[in-house]
């Protein structure tokens, strides 16, 4: 390898390296806000007008697979024009996609008032007299849907230049002003739910207008021409969405779509579990997938330049780095969810410590292939991946539908998801083959192997001590730390390479040496 190719290379990892400790800074500040935030939250509206919340937020969650599937085309196409230092392109993109925004906005709208309203009011099962704040609910996340499709393409360049320190401060600002509005709410007289919920979109529009404004100052391409409307960018980003909607659309049913069939078969009770669930898998997800948001736009950059071995390479460690890092937080979790939900919440919705130890699964199970799935979407030839994906994710919200209608118990529903998106990975190793050079059994021994066994050995400590020891708060303080530092032991010992241990270790010798210094 050339001199240059490895001080590139270098260059790359020191700034994943930068970007990451960026990203785990803001992650750390953002999940303890946001923990804190659904405490307040549900204090603030109550149970029911929480579960109204939830599944609300899933009718709109179907329709913000638009979002994430142009928002997804722009950031690959973005990236990768900067992977080829295309900046004119660059520029007609960003214009491009922003028209692009403002016509699915529209249309989405227009779509959601027709039939999120028809299933709001006949089929999602609200508790009486509270139809009218639901509705203010829709409408309300109707109009943040719209400002934050227009918003995403600043959102792409953020990403796409690595400018995650902005990202960590941003994200900061939105998650201090969302614990903000729950203490509005507790503290206003009115309809608690309906003002959360126009709050909600002032913070959606002040976020909006500084991702405008900073953009617009660092990046030149980032000048928004209205009359811009570059018809074969178009067609590219269309073609590239279309594809991205079929596989995304399964997934958004797959699970905003149970929101609402959990909301229809038992209510927003267990509706309200599962979003209190929910909010702590984010948290936890969120830590883990800043590898992801780090290494992705370095597997498109190295990809759009030529070095596919690269940016498989960055895809295989992704992939072991954010399994690793997320079994760091699900092994004390799932050991002690209940006390936890307890100590969090005070009051405990039914089945919320079950949920969050199933759910903590089905995300492992989602994260395990999210870096693969970076690299068919690095080389654009998504077509294939996409028909059968859709396929294979699409049949969780039927099967579910079935066994709720057999009489399933409540909890199925992620049993069945966690296998689903684990046989999703078989699909992407036969398309990876057939798009580059992608050796599975590499991938087996650099990743799954090392996963496998951190798995099974980080359970084993934290298991015999809930087997001596009766639930109880003393057990918790105990259990929690031992479960982390033993999960981390186990990361590094069987987790890393002996290069990874080493570079590993060393960094904590600087570290440690210079804290004492201090």
């Amino acid at each position: 390898m050339m001199p240059e190719q490895l001080s590139n290379i270098s260059s790359n990892n020191k700034r994943i390296a930068k970007n990451t400790i960026a990203l785990y800074c803001r992650t750390l500040v953002t999940m303890i806000v946001g923990l804190y935030t659904g405490r307040v939250m549900l204090q603030a509206l109550g149970i029911d007008n929480y579960g109204i919340n939830n599944v609300v937020g899933g009718i709109i969650g179907m329709s913000a697979l638009i979002t994430n599937t142009m928002s997804q085309a722009i950031s690959r196409y973005v990236t990768y024009a900067i992977g080829k230092g295309n900046l004119d392109k660059m520029s007609s993109m960003f214009s491009t996609s922003i028209n692009a925004q403002i016509i699915i906005s529209i249309i989405v709208g227009i779509v959601l008032e027709i039939a999120g309203i028809w299933f709001l009011n006949c089929e999602a099962n609200i508790p009486e007299g509270r139809m009218v704040a639901a509705n203010w609910v829709l409408q309300c996340g109707i109009l943040s849907l719209a400002i934050s499709l227009i918003c995403s393409p600043y959102n792409s360049l953020l990403i796409a230049h690595e400018k995650m320190s902005i990202y960590a401060y941003t994200s900061i600002i939105d998650a201090v002003l969302k614990l903000a509005i729950c203490f509005a709410v507790m503290y206003c007289t009115g309809d608690k739910l309906i003002i959360f919920a126009v709050l909600q979109v002032m913070v959606t529009l002040i976020m909006c207008f500084f991702y405008n404004w900073y953009c617009r100052r660092h990046f030149e391409e980032a000048h928004y021409r209205p009359t811009l409307f570059d018809k074969s960018i178009l067609k590219e980003l269309t073609i590239f969405s279309g594809w991205n909607l079929l596989n995304n659309g399964a997934y958004i049913f797959a699970t905003q779509g149970i929101n609402m069939l959990i909301n229809v078969f038992f209510g927003v009770a267990l509706n309200a579990a599962r979003g209190v669930a929910g909010q702590v898998n984010q948290a936890v997800q969120s830590f883990a997938n800043n590898f992801t948001v780090a290494f992705n736009p370095q597997i498109t950059k190295s990809y759009a330049a030529g070095d596919v071995d690269y940016a498989v390479h960055l895809a295989n460690k992704g992939t072991k780095f954010e399994w690793l890092m997320m079994y760091i937080f699900i092994v004390p979790v799932c050991i002690e969810a209940n006390t936890l939900l307890k100590l969090w919440l005070g009051t405990v919705p039914i089945m919320a410590g079950v949920f969050l130890q199933l759910t903590m699964f089905e995300s492992l199970a989602v994260a395990s292939g999210q870096n693969l799935y970076r690299l068919i979407q690095a080389d654009g030839r998504i077509r294939h991946y996409t028909m059968r994906s859709s396929f294979i994710a699409g049949m969780i919200f039927p099967v579910v539908w079935i066994a709720y209608l057999l009489g399933a118990p409540v909890w199925v529903s992620y049993v069945i998801s966690i296998i689903d998106f684990l046989l999703l990975n078989l699909l992407r190793y036969h398309e990876i083959k057939r798009l580059m050079h992608f050796s599975v059994t590499s991938h087996f021994k650099i990743c799954l192997l090392p996963c496998l066994i951190v798995s099974i050995t980080s359970f084993i400590l934290p298991l015999c001590i809930t087997q001596l020891m009766e639930p109880s708060l003393l057990r918790f303080f105990i259990n929690v730390p031992i479960s982390v530092l033993w999960t981390f032991f186990c990361c590094v010992a069987f987790g890393l390479t002996k290069t990874e241990r080493d570079f590993f270790l060393n960094k904590a010798k600087v570290f440690i040496t210079k804290f004492s210094a201090r």
